[in-house]
């Protein structure tokens, strides 16, 4: 029965993948995307330099590789 389960789960989880559409963002959405990556870093690099809050700035850093991955999945 956990063959038949195991062997049910992986062709279900193949046909996913290879019947699934390549989704890309169109360019200008892509370069709206590239700007507010430069636009967070340097605000996390300002408020750093200003105020030595290193919770913030790294918000604003981390807000900025969030949007790298999205950049990389959807533009690329």
């Amino acid at each position: 029965m956990k063959k038949i389960l195991k062997i049910t789960l992986l062709l279900i989880l193949f046909c996913n993948t290879s019947i699934a559409e390549d989704k890309k963002y169109s360019q200008k959405t892509c370069e709206e995307i590239y700007g507010a990556i430069g636009y967070f870093l340097k605000v996390a690099d300002d408020h750093w330099k200003k105020t030595k809050d290193e919770d913030k700035a790294m918000k604003y850093s981390q807000t900025a590789a969030n949007y790298t991955t999205v950049y990389q999945a959807f533009c690329k």
